[in-house]
């Protein structure tokens, strides 16, 4: 449902910061965006675990900055002298369980002053329920602080206004509408468990560079360097393309670490995939650190070539976001495998061995293959 036509805009001296949990972005009664619309004086900041397993985001604050916290030892906010009060007051948005993490994992938090409220009246908050008595949503929160810090200000009202209305329109919206009882929804991604194209002993994991023709943005890429290495005896393929029009940029063929020469000295695309499908065992599976390489080696793989992304597969051994190839490396403490390639590619090509080959130690069963 929308409710921005009866939302209002209420200009306030504090700036409001909010460290918001990933999950409550997305959540359709989360009052942080309400905050974020109405107040022009607040920001709303998303940190993600990504590779790092931790929700820490630090925020640039002034030196004034408070903390918004139920910390058993902060001050009541009402009760601050007019000289102690913040220019700037930090809000933590989600969950409660969410807020506890957040907290403990924003540590930079714990060094900034604290402050408390002691609101009078329950939270308003009819379709999420508080654990407690005194704790109210992150709205509610916010416009009690501010009234704390600014009573003059006009319209604070009128955000428990639009507060109340969205909840109304909510709940009787939710009496109307037809149920079907729960569903789940359909799995998004395939089962955490790694694939069983990783076991299969023909496994060949590929590496590709490819370049806009003349650095001219609306062509299209094309391919320029393919390379391949089987996981279990690696040995290697290799195939510069000669470009069909313009070359490379000499940026990007540096960027490559390829000389012009070679470049110009390569095979048609249609000779590479001739002798690269010669090269590849019947039926072999291929793998790539991202499903981009594969895409770009299109050209060069037999139809119906079966693919798997070794990133995909690390994510979901790990259950966490992936930085870089190298990242992997470092986190997994593995050693690039040898390659004798040109340029750039033989150290990609050798990093991406190298995460295939301990992938396939990390599951003594592979998944099954699809029936």
């Amino acid at each position: 449902m929308c409710h921005c036509a009866s939302m209002p805009t209420v200009p306030t001296r504090t700036r409001i910061v909010v460290l918001q949990h990933p999950h409550e972005r997305t959540h359709p009664f989360g009052t942080a965006r309400l905050v974020r619309m109405c107040l022009p004086n607040a920001s709303v900041h998303v940190p993600y675990a990504g590779y790092t397993g931790t929700l820490e985001q630090r925020i640039e604050l002034p030196p004034d900055a408070m903390v918004l916290y139920p910390h058993p030892d902060a001050p009541l906010l009402e009760e601050l002298p007019a000289n102690a009060r913040p220019s700037t007051l930090v809000a933590i948005d989600g969950t409660w369980a969410h807020a506890r993490r957040l907290y403990r994992e924003n540590a930079w938090l714990h060094s900034l002053p604290h402050v408390r409220l002691a609101p009078k009246t329950p939270s308003r908050y009819r379709i999420r329920q508080e654990p407690r008595p005194d704790y109210v949503s992150t709205l509610e929160a916010i416009v009690e602080a501010l009234r704390a810090l600014e009573p003059e200000t006009p319209g604070l009202d009128g955000l428990l206004t639009a507060f109340d209305g969205m909840i109304d329109r909510q709940i009787a919206h939710a009496a109307v509408v037809q149920r079907f009882g729960r569903h789940k929804a359909t799995r998004q991604r395939p089962s955490r468990a790694l694939s069983h194209l990783l076991f299969d002993p023909r496994l060949v994991v590929t590496y590709s560079e490819s370049a806009l023709p003349g650095g001219d943005p609306m062509a299209v890429r094309q391919l320029v360097q393919w390379v391949a290495a089987r996981v279990d005896d690696g040995a290697c393929f290799e195939a510069i393309v000669r470009p069909e029009g313009a070359p490379p940029t000499a940026h990007h063929l540096r960027h490559m670490h390829l000389q012009p020469e070679a470049v110009a000295a390569g095979e048609p695309l249609a000779a590479a995939a001739a002798r690269f499908r010669s090269w590849l065992a019947p039926g072999a599976p291929v793998t790539a650190w991202t499903p981009t390489t594969l895409e770009w080696g299109d050209g060069m793989l037999p139809a119906g070539t079966e693919r798997t992304s070794l990133k995909t597969n690390w994510c979901n051994l790990r259950n966490r976001r992936a930085g870089f190839l190298e990242d992997v490396l470092a986190a997994e403490s593995l050693a690039s495998v040898p390659m004798p390639l040109l340029g750039r590619a033989r150290e990609r090509l050798g990093n991406a061995l190298a995460v295939a080959r301990w992938l396939r130690t990390q599951e003594a069963r592979p998944a099954r293959a699809p029936s």
